[in-house]
């Protein structure tokens, strides 16, 4: 037996005291003070080999992810909600907040997904290569083999779990901190049962839940009851706004944004040109945006939430209102990781529309999944607006309702004019509360809309001047509140509509009444049905210039109502389908009837069929659709000043009962109304000098010419 000799001292390696003392220092050192996004920015690395980005986490990639991983630093909330489709980085959001907590702020953490397979799956390809590709969470984890198990992993100070989100996991396990991967695809309550199992903790705890809007049953916020999109119902709903490349003014490709940016190609085109098609469209100046310069606007962009709002120049105002949730929305959109862009959102979209409109099978299904998980959006499934029959409208036309006068419980009037060859058609309707309303009146006008200024002098004059009496005080009567007037048609009559507006601004004959939900009211407005279906129900813009001082008194002085004909028709329908008075019910005067069956007014109201892809349209290119079209601007004008949410027990002056309603006059005299209107037209300010009269026409032919243009004499 071999004895072997000690080692000498001068041999033997010792420790550094110095490292030693060092390391147990840091033991009793508070964890760095830093929250998710910073850290992701500092710490995080993607490592994407099989395809995509690999190097540090940059936000220039998605600046959108950074407000909601502040968010789960906050102590003012106790949830954080994101809505997004698929490829948004929405994912990203809790695995960053996971890596911030194993290595700067530990605290258990317990994460849930819709099955036991969706769990392995996420944990074998998302969260196993995490840990391995980041040496500061490699060396807190755990070394012993139950320390690293698929649904369990211990690091210093903490442990995360991962489960399916079924009812046992929901209600056996406690963590201050829990992230619900697609909330929408697990079964039941998950978000309620999850979030008992961190209440002991109180604001020192959150909740992450991110998820597609599958569960929401439409785009009316009172149908998100359930999933991810009733979370962001409850909170303080923030929504990404970023500035045009060419006019810098701020909008939203949010659809529920203060100004909507939305995404628009071609109805006609061919399905495989659609992503060369596809552009984004500025609600400010109208001009059509490439995919390529997307990633700049993000980079520029900001989150505003309830309680604030932006201005075009992208400066915030408002407070955020208090909320418990914290609730982004992400949409498809915003996001740079969609493969093709908007160009490929857009084609999917139509792809899917166009099978619905054929009856594919399962056409329905794979629409909504282009919505939800492409889009983002919740899904509004197809309508089917029943067939209305015009002679059924027509019998409910009402004996006691007399053409020109307006009922008692008339509030405030609108007005609309369809522009056709050789003629105007007007309209007028009356609005009461909760949006019942009664058709006051309808009538021609002959003109030649494309050539003649002084044709279109008279009907704005008659637009702005005209007073209905009371039907139950003749003596007292009411004058329109706001009008708007089809700005298109044959060639020369959007100039000759922009140019009447001018001078009818000049005439004091135009009001700006402010703001209401972002757009600017006037009391005259020249519109246009926008082509896209996709286009918000209602912009009011200055095409004419990019500059941003719309009153500017030389181009981009005239504003432009851009309205959707589809859902403003969808409207429309359902306001006819309404058989009971009350709100939205239609009151039409018998004298709208024909003598008998066809009864042209009504027939035109039901003239087009609405598809399945959401558009409206004539069966026939020569079938009469006027009524239909004024009874829609009716409706844009009577929303662009706030119809929807007025409160009716403290409204407007204009929309005040009739003892104090601003916009009930006395009723001038037939003489005394010709007199004033005729003064209003000479009195314009000045466009071109008119040619000297005619010798042949008197001035007493003259005074009955402008009655006949005013409506066979009815003042």
């Amino acid at each position: 037996m071999t004895v072997s000799s000690p080692t000498p001292l001068s041999k033997v390696r010792f420790a550094d005291p110095r490292a030693v003392i060092s390391n147990a220092i840091k033991a009793f050192l508070p964890p760095e003070q830093i929250d998710v996004a910073d850290y992701a920015a500092l710490h995080r690395y993607l490592d994407n080999r099989g395809g995509g980005y690999v190097g540090r986490w940059s936000h220039d990639e998605a600046p959108y992810l950074v407000g909601p991983m502040r968010a789960l630093s906050s102590r003012n909330h106790l949830t954080t909600a994101v809505v997004g489709p698929a490829r948004s980085g929405k994912t990203a959001i809790g695995q960053n907040w996971m890596c911030q907590s194993i290595d700067a702020d530990p605290a258990d953490m317990l994460v849930y997904s819709a099955t036991d397979a969706m769990i392995e799956e996420y944990v074998k390809a998302e969260i196993n290569p995490l840990i391995d590709s980041h040496k500061r969470l490699k060396d807190k984890q755990g070394k012993l083999p139950r320390d690293n198990s698929m649904h369990f992993k211990k690091f210093t100070g903490m442990w995360v779990q991962f489960l399916a989100a079924s009812y046992r996991n929901l209600i056996q396990k406690s963590a201050p901190r829990i992230i619900i991967t697609e909330l929408d695809a697990c079964d039941g309550n998950a978000y309620e049962l999850a979030s008992v199992r961190r209440q002991s903790f109180m604001y020192e705890s959150m909740v992450l839940a991110e998820s597609h809007p599958d569960m929401a049953a439409g785009a009316n916020p009172d149908k998100w009851t359930a999933g991810v999109m009733s979370l962001y119902r409850d909170s303080d709903r923030h929504i990404w706004y970023w500035p045009c490349p060419n006019c810098n003014a701020y909008s939203s490709p949010n659809p529920m944004g203060q100004r909507v940016m939305t995404l628009d190609w071609p109805a006609d085109t061919p399905l495989d040109e659609i992503k060369e098609a596809a552009r984004l469209v500025c609600p400010c100046c109208g001009s059509l945006i490439e995919d390529k310069w997307r990633r700049a606007m993000n980079r520029d962009g900001v989150w505003v939430g309830a309680g604030q709002t932006i201005s075009k120049s992208g400066d915030i105002s408002g407070e955020l209102v208090a909320k418990e949730i914290a609730g982004f929305w992400i949409t498809g959109a915003m996001s740079p990781f969609v493969i093709g862009g908007i160009g490929s959102l857009a084609y999917e979209m139509e792809k899917a529309r166009r099978a619905v409109e054929n009856g594919e099978e399962e056409a329905v299904q794979k629409l909504k999944d282009v919505t939800v998980k492409r889009w983002g959006l919740p899904f509004e499934p197809p309508k089917s607006v029943g067939s209305i029959d015009a002679n059924v409208i027509a019998d409910r036309a009402e004996q006691s309702l007399t053409l020109g006068t307006v009922p008692p419980d008339v509030r405030f009037l609108t007005g609309s004019v369809d522009v056709q060859a050789r003629h105007f058609e007007g309209f007028v309707r009356g609005w009461g509360k909760d949006g019942e309303s009664w058709v006051i009146d309808y009538f021609k006008m002959p003109a030649d809309p494309a050539t003649s200024p002084d044709d279109w002098d008279a009907l704005l004059v008659r637009l702005y001047a005209h007073v209905y009496p009371l039907a139950d005080n003749p003596r007292k009567g009411m004058k329109i509140l706001a009008a708007g007037y089809d700005s298109g048609g044959q060639d020369g009559v959007t100039l000759q509509a922009y140019d009447a507006w001018r001078r009818a601004r000049k005439r004091g004959h135009v009001r700006f009444l402010g703001k209401v939900d972002g757009r600017d009211a006037w009391t005259l407005l020249p519109l246009k049905g926008a082509s896209g279906i996709n286009a918000p129900s209602l912009l009011v813009t200055y095409p004419e210039t990019q500059r941003k001082d719309r009153f500017a008194a030389a181009r981009g002085d005239v504003p432009l109502g851009i309205f959707n004909p589809n859902t403003a028709k969808d409207v429309v329908a359902l306001q006819l389908q309404k058989a009971e008075t009350g709100p939205l019910y239609v009151h039409f005067p018998a004298a709208l009837r024909a003598g008998e069956a066809p009864h042209p007014f009504f027939d035109q109201l039901v003239a087009e069929n609405r598809l399945a892809n959401g558009r409206w349209e004539k069966p026939t290119s020569s079938t009469r659709n006027e009524a239909l079209d004024l009874m829609v601007m009716t409706n844009v004008m009577a929303n662009l000043h706030g119809l929807r949410r007025l409160d009716w027990t403290s409204p407007p002056s204009w929309a005040a009962p009739h003892d104090s309603n601003v916009l009930v006059v006395d009723m001038p005299t037939p003489v005394q109304q010709l007199a004033e209107s005729l003064k209003s037209v000479t009195q314009a300010v000045t466009p071109a000098p008119a040619p000297p009269p005619q010798p042949a026409e008197s001035m007493a032919e003259r005074m009955k010419r402008l009655a006949q243009q005013f409506g066979s004499g009815k003042f």
